[in-house]
């Protein structure tokens, strides 16, 4: 991998997916409580309803950004084919092929990996409710987290879809 692909996959793919699903997270956190001073655990709407559903939401919205924005930036020259190491690879050729099929299944698999011990934190912690500033702050920060984790690994798996078309077609 070269420094200019590592770069990308840091800087770009990390950095500017854990901003941006900061600011989008922390919006619809905002705007989807704004009648609310408090969220209970477990209710609907409640923190660990919206948790899940984050945890699900981030990786498939990923998904189905990255598989555009990885063909963009191949055209522009951003990133060039990258080779990865061999556990690596073994990782990406576990992911579902396909774009949707890609996005449906590890937004599922976001749950429990994501989710889950969020949920478990918060249940040993005692908490019952959480204030909506709070919330807010809690969802923005979770789903950046979450983004700046599994992002550099969709874009790779959406790199190798694109090498596969052109493998195929050409």
């Amino acid at each position: 991998m070269t420094p200019r692909d590592l770069r990308y996959l840091l800087l770009e793919c990390c950095l500017g997916s854990a901003i941006v699903n900061a600011v989008i997270n922390g919006g619809i956190g905002w705007a989807s409580t704004r009648s609310l001073v408090s969220l209970p655990l477990w209710r609907i709407p409640g923190v660990v309803a919206d948790i899940v559903g984050t945890a699900f939401g981030v990786t498939f919205g990923t998904c189905l950004g990255m598989a555009f924005q990885i063909r963009r930036d191949l055209k522009s020259g951003k990133i060039a084919p990258v080779r990865v190491g061999p556990g690596v690879a073994l990782l990406l050729a576990r992911f579902p092929c396909g774009t949707l099929r890609r996005s449906v299944g590890l937004g599922a698999l976001s749950v429990p990996l994501f989710a889950l011990p969020m949920v478990f934190a918060l249940v040993v912690l005692g908490v019952g409710a959480i204030e909506r500033t709070h919330f807010v702050v809690l969802k923005a920060c979770f789903a950046s987290l979450e983004a700046a984790l599994v992002t550099p690994f969709i874009a790779l798996a959406a790199l190798g879809d694109v090498e596969r078309a052109v493998a195929t077609s050409g």
